[in-house]
């Protein structure tokens, strides 16, 4: 495990969160560990993962919604999606090769990981999709 997830791990266990899975990704050159929990948005539970390495970076991932894309809505999702990666500027919104509705937010950080400003921006997320995930959704489904 990186020192990074480490940390991160030991913020989790020191603040009794248990509300993640961590998985090691042992043969990976960068020793990439993942934590995946849920959040809740409008009564949907959208896996979340968080990935830690030896780079600086980590990166939080929303997987907002499977299969989204269709002739009928695919102007409308993209214009909002550019819109609101245009309004937050720490969210970058994106639709991977199969079509997902993906929410990634990039956490920079040394050898050590701050849980705490972790757990804000996973407020943040939350915060945001609370929010979001009505109009998201409802683009979807015109």
């Amino acid at each position: 495990m990186n020192k990074k997830a480490e940390a991160f791990q030991a913020y989790l266990e020191k603040a009794g969160i248990e509300a993640f899975e961590m998985e090691d990704m042992h043969d990976d050159e960068l020793h990439t560990v993942i934590f995946r929990t849920f959040i809740e948005a409008e009564g949907a539970k959208l896996p979340m993962i968080f990935v830690l390495d030896d780079t600086i970076y980590g990166s939080i991932r929303v997987l907002v919604a499977p299969k989204v894309l269709k002739e009928t809505n695919e102007k409308a999702l993209y214009q909002l999606i550019n819109e609101y990666n245009r309004m937050y500027k720490s969210f970058k919104y994106c639709i991977d090769e199969e079509g997902a509705l993906l929410l990634d937010v990039c956490y920079i950080s040394d050898e050590e990981v701050n849980g705490e400003i972790v757990s804000a921006l996973f407020d943040v997320i939350i915060q945001h999709m609370e929010e979001a995930y009505k109009k998201i959704m409802q683009t979807v489904w015109d």
